[in-house]
């Protein structure tokens, strides 16, 4: 027999190696409640998390618009929009520098057009990044709404409230808070 890994010798002169832990049955868990809500939060999911993922990788914001989260889908498309149509307008810019950089013969102009070529380009591979990146934050935030889409929402979260509070010098503070 054997305690903790070890083997021990046996009546009959053979050994045995047991790699097994015996469970015990402790009482650690009799004071939680039981389940009283078996609701299944997944068949309320709006869309599959992993399809929300592969809808924001092809265009960013159409996973949050499966997820119907309009605004961020909005922002989202929108600054990836913008950052492509960055890439191009430098990529162009740093096309046409390039060639103006090769056909000039004067070396200050060379250096002139040589240094406008490398800023554009240097800005085209910056918003490449960016878009990059935005694609990133968008996939995973689709993903993770996907899976908190089948959570009860509270009501407290979805609300605009307005608080007026005077002042000590015979004035009104007024706050506004907006849960998203």
């Amino acid at each position: 027999m054997a305690v903790g890994g070890q083997a021990l010798a046996a009546d009959d002169d053979s050994t045995q190696v047991v790699d097994t832990i015996l469970f015990h049955q402790t009482n650690l868990l009799d004071g939680a409640s039981p389940v009283d809500n078996p609701a299944n939060y997944e068949q309320r999911l709006t869309q599959n998390p992993t399809v929300a993922l592969f809808k924001s990788m092809v265009v960013p914001g159409l996973g949050q618009y499966g997820n119907r989260r309009y605004i961020k889908a909005a922002v989202f498309l929108g600054l990836d929009v913008w950052m492509v149509a960055s890439v191009i307008h430098y990529g162009q810019q740093a096309s046409d520098f390039k060639s103006k950089f090769d056909a000039a013969t004067d070396i200050s102009e060379r250096r002139e057009w040589y240094g406008l070529y490398l800023d554009r380009k240097d800005e085209r591979n910056k918003f490449t990044w960016f878009a990059v990146i935005v694609s990133f934050i968008s996939m995973f935030d689709a993903y993770v709404d996907a899976h908190l889409s089948g959570h009860p929402a509270d009501k407290h979260n979805s609300e605009i409230s307005f608080d007026l509070t005077p002042t000590d010098d015979a004035g009104l503070l007024l706050s506004v808070s907006v849960g998203f």
